[in-house]
């Protein structure tokens, strides 16, 4: 069993990893998000009654960030 120590140094090398993949994540979320709303707009256009689910949404990624 190793027992690394966390040095300071150690932390300043690992936080602009640790950032990258946070940043990743979040655009691969967004982008999610962003392709479901596109989804979600050609059903309405099927079904004009799922234009409430879609603003709901719409209003819940202009308050995510």
């Amino acid at each position: 069993m190793s027992t690394d120590t966390v040095t300071a140094s150690n932390l300043q090398d690992l936080a602009p990893q640790r950032n990258k993949r946070r940043k990743t994540r979040r655009r691969v979320a967004k982008g999610l998000a962003y392709v479901s709303l596109a989804i979600t707009a050609v059903l309405v256009l099927s079904e004009p009654w799922l234009l409430l689910p879609l603003v709901m949404f719409v209003a819940a990624l202009s308050l995510w960030d």
